[in-house]
């Protein structure tokens, strides 16, 4: 999936995204953080399922971010 290898280039910051949502960029500041405290592929596949369970829950709102992240 696009979106995944986006997101995981995001959380390992490969590539820089910011949002206008405070919630999604203090997800992503988090998740970031946690990855570099343990950059093992089970971690990243736990951001990555958490990141995707936020945009599931807000995804009313979260469209323009998503089309915005599947373009980077």
């Amino acid at each position: 999936m696009e979106l995944d290898f986006k997101l995981q280039k995001i959380i390992k910051k490969e590539a820089e995204y910011k949002s206008t949502n405070l919630g999604l960029n203090l997800l992503i500041s988090r998740l970031q953080r946690r990855y570099s405290l343990n950059p093992s592929q089970a971690e990243l596949d736990n951001c990555l399922r958490e990141i995707k369970a936020f945009f599931e829950k807000y995804a009313n709102i979260m469209k323009k971010d998503v089309d915005a992240i599947e373009k980077l």
